[in-house]
């Protein structure tokens, strides 16, 4: 009986060590998630548009965005047009959830404060099941410089929906309708303005990566404006991602892009211009 026992517990034993081991194994197949593509964008700003890079839940995201003069223009009376501060907006963006963030932000030039938020519909993931990455993204601004207009002619507005995908560690895609509205405009000139962003990022290293973005305006525009392009370099430092580029706007608003730019890049209407954003993890 004792030996029946032994033999009992022996078997019962093994069969608990492989049961333990399957599912030991199973469980680490199950950590293994489908988790989404990383690092599709190193910011959630290509250079001026909005991209599907999203701030983790409970991040927070300074940003510092500088542009200058016309680079061409009495180049070296204004050291190719850096004496001209055209535009500065600060502004900060936390992440309420991994796929939802808000931000407020102000600019100098007219004294521009905007609201904006960011969603995740769709996430690009590793297993390419979910082929693309889908965001809408809203921007709320008002004027504040002071002037003698009613608030409601202060006002500006801009929706998105950005559309991206990676293709592979060297190149990352990014398509994005968008529609502005301002509510004050010059005699003649159309409130409202669709354009269908266009925007690439490229890596050429874990620390280096161009990108450009380009701001076809479909339709009715304003007087004398020209479609806006950017080329930039992008810098990981591991704590701040510095982004330096050539503009044809002042602008950091996208709404503004649209309805006022009347610079032309190819035509060498460019001015330099950078951006740093820095994230802080408000949570443990």
């Amino acid at each position: 009986m004792k030996t029946m026992n032994k033999q009992l517990f022996s078997v019962l034993f093994i069969i608990l060590l492989i049961t333990s081991t399957v599912y030991g194994q199973m469980e680490r197949k199950r950590v293994q998630t489908d988790g989404p593509v990383q690092d599709v964008f190193w910011a959630p700003t290509l250079i001026t548009q909005a991209s599907t890079e999203h701030l983790p839940a409970g991040n927070l995201n300074s940003t510092i965005m500088h542009s200058f003069g016309v680079a061409t223009q009495r180049p070296l009376q204004t050291f190719f047009g850096i004496d001209n501060v055209r535009n500065v907006r600060l502004g900060i963006d936390y992440g309420i959830t991994d796929r939802w963030s808000m931000g407020i932000g102000r600019s100098s030039l007219t004294n521009i404060v905007d609201l904006r938020t960011k969603l995740a519909i769709l996430q690009q993931n590793q297993s390419d099941t979910q082929p693309i990455s889908i965001s809408v993204k809203g921007d709320f601004g008002i004027v504040t410089q002071e002037n003698d207009r009613p608030i409601k002619d202060d006002v500006s507005t801009s929706i998105s929906a950005i559309f991206s995908r990676k293709f592979n560690d060297h190149l990352s895609l990014q398509l994005t309708p968008m529609y502005g509205h301002m509510s004050s405009v010059s005699a003649g000139d159309p409130n409202s303005f669709f354009a269908v962003g266009l925007g690439a990022h490229m890596p050429l290293s874990r620390r280096f990566a161009l990108s450009a973005e380009y701001y076809p305006v479909i339709g009715e525009r304003a007087a004398n404006t020209k479609n806006t392009f950017s080329l930039g370099l992008n810098i990981e430092t591991g704590g701040h991602v510095f982004q330096l580029f050539f503009t044809s706007t002042e602008w950091h608003l996208e709404q503004y892009v649209l309805a006022t730019n009347r610079e032309q890049f190819w035509a060498g209407d460019f001015r330099f211009g950078f951006n740093v954003n820095r994230v802080f993890s408000l949570v443990k």
